[in-house]
């Protein structure tokens, strides 16, 4: 697959992708091609490289979130539309893709936040090292590494993690076809070291239910959050499935 995108991309700052590409469980034929992916770690870019770099990103998007749905759907013969649905959501949301980031040791992104840079931009940045892959060497190679990633997150009882954000929105979608809906109650403590406070209401059976719960990021306050609304709808909405 040939491509012009990489043509206006600027330098990326010098670093060792080895371990990346070990990590990934792929070598690039195409060094320029990483290098674009990775451009967002030398910012600012000039609007040619950051939209090649968001073609690279749109490629990542539609290309893992099918590597998931097919290795899920390949790993758990047994899981139900629901299940399938859920396990998808723990490696293709936001949340899963920031998770996957870390766990391959993507480089970080400046940041001014103290907790590093957020969710979406981890999330963004590793998507478009996923279409690099692609438009390096087909999708082959992200099949394979979605593969192992399900395969090494699922628990002796072969069930993926799923972080209890995402659970709690696909049970509420699936029941009731609407969404969690988080909100900012209070921040307080110094900039180095917020406290934030979160509530979330989410349809029960006899009622809404509202929950609030703390946490030192929003992030962690929402993850708390939806735990104890999970909690609070009962042990049949985790379905026998490991929370984390």
């Amino acid at each position: 697959m040939e491509s012009s995108d990489q043509s206006n991309s600027e330098p990326a700052r010098e670093l060792d992708s080895t371990p990346l590409e070990s990590s990934l469980g792929y070598r690039f034929r195409n060094p320029a091609l990483l290098a674009l992916a990775l451009s967002a770690l030398n910012q600012p870019l000039t609007p040619e490289t950051a939209a090649a770099r968001q073609r690279l990103e749109f490629l990542g998007d539609a290309a893992w979130n099918f590597a998931v749905a097919l290795a899920v759907f390949r790993n758990q013969p047994q899981a139900s539309p629901g299940d399938l649905t859920r396990f998808r959501a723990a490696w293709s949301s936001r949340t899963g893709l920031a998770r996957l980031a870390g766990r391959i040791g993507l480089p970080i992104p400046a940041s001014p936040s103290p907790h590093g840079p957020s969710q979406r931009v981890l999330a963004e940045l590793l998507e478009s090292v996923l279409g690099a892959m692609v438009e390096d060497g087909g999708f082959e190679a992200v099949r394979s590494l979605a593969l192992r990633v399900i395969t090494e997150a699922a628990d002796a009882a072969g069930r993926p993690v799923v972080d209890a954000k995402s659970t709690l929105q696909m049970l509420v979608l699936a029941r009731h076809g609407t969404l969690p809906a988080y909100r900012l109650l209070d921040r307080r403590g110094p900039a180095h070291h917020p406290t934030f406070r979160i509530g979330v209401t989410v349809p029960g059976p006899d009622g809404e239910i509202r929950v609030e719960a703390e946490g030192q990021s929003r992030q962690a306050a929402e993850q708390a959050a939806a735990g104890l609304a999970l909690q609070r709808l009962g042990p049949s909405s985790l379905n026998g499935h490991n929370i984390s």
